[in-house]
């Protein structure tokens, strides 16, 4: 095969299918930056980024294998659905610990530490201050926005990713636009 990374993502799997690894590695390849990006942006650590990131590769070959295929051949909204699924599950399995307490065990949920920021006039410690406010919205705004500006995902694929309407994904961006506002005008953040 000549070159692959102009085929289409349908073309690429059809070839691996045929049995050629090269081209299942063409497609990681185009997407694991943003892929990766937004899995480590949803559960903020590498360790557990690079756990997920793998498994959904694992998940996608196994799919494949069974005969199950990506819809319209759209490899990056096939794996960014699979990856958001992942994250929704760390996220439920993360958040419920168990403490002992005066010799009694209680459950509770872990709570994140929000960073402090301070002002400053550079690029990445306007980045910094914006993504420790994201990471402080609810969890469905921030995923929504995490899949919009870090995967480059359009509303309608994350609507089809987090199974909601269209309606509801743009609402939601929305109303986490709204939070970053008013957590931007109570720090008295200004973005340079």
């Amino acid at each position: 095969m000549n070159n692959q990374n102009s085929m289409t993502d349908e073309k690429l799997i059809q070839f691996y299918l045929n049995g050629d690894p090269n081209a299942l590695a063409t497609l990681v390849e185009l997407y694991k930056d943003r892929v990766y990006r937004s899995i480590y942006t949803i559960v903020q650590d590498r360790y557990a980024a690079e756990e997920i990131f793998h498994e959904v590769f694992i998940r996608i070959i196994d799919n494949l294998m069974a005969g199950k295929n990506a819809e319209e051949g759209n490899f990056l909204q096939w794996a960014m659905k699979i990856a958001y699924g992942l994250c929704v599950d760390h996220a439920r399995r993360s958040r419920l610990t168990v403490v002992l307490e005066n010799g009694d065990l209680k459950r509770t949920t872990a709570e994140s530490a929000v960073p402090a920021t301070k002002t400053g006039t550079s690029y990445h410690e306007s980045h910094g201050k914006l993504k420790s406010l994201i990471d402080m919205l609810p969890d469905e705004q921030r995923e929504v926005m995490v899949l919009n500006h870090y995967a480059g995902m359009s509303f309608r694929e994350i609507a089809d990713t987090m199974q909601c309407s269209l309606n509801t994904a743009l609402d939601t961006m929305r109303f986490g636009l709204t939070n970053l506002r008013k957590m931007m005008t109570e720090k008295e953040i200004v973005l340079q």
